[in-house]
């Protein structure tokens, strides 16, 4: 996996609904988190087949820690990803993950 670019395809639970944010992206509110879920592994696996080394993370409500929630598969088995290595999310970042996005990574703020 080290020679695949990594993605990471985050859960959120905001005011607006459950949202999925990837790379800075940040798609549009879903119903309900099965709906995110579903959403976020439909584009983890596109990004995969692009040649990306996708997870899925989720909270389970708003303020609470990511789990990994689908991760792809590939010839080394499973990416090396720690759900509790992840720290709360707050309302305008996302969690950074040991070894899947860099520590520095943040979303930009839109007023």
């Amino acid at each position: 996996m080290a020679a695949r670019t990594r993605l990471a395809f985050f859960i959120l639970k905001t005011h607006a609904g459950w949202i999925v944010r990837a790379d800075g992206f940040v798609y549009p509110p879903c119903a309900d988190q099965a709906d995110a879920l579903a959403m976020a592994i439909r584009e983890a696996q596109a990004a995969e087949r692009l040649g990306f080394a996708s997870v899925v993370l989720a909270q389970s409500a708003a303020g609470e820690r990511c789990h990994l929630r689908w991760s792809c598969a590939n010839d080394g088995g499973m990416p090396q990803a720690a759900a509790d290595a992840l720290r709360p999310a707050a309302s305008e970042t996302v969690p950074s993950m040991a070894g899947i996005l860099p520590p520095a990574f943040q979303p930009e703020k839109r007023p």
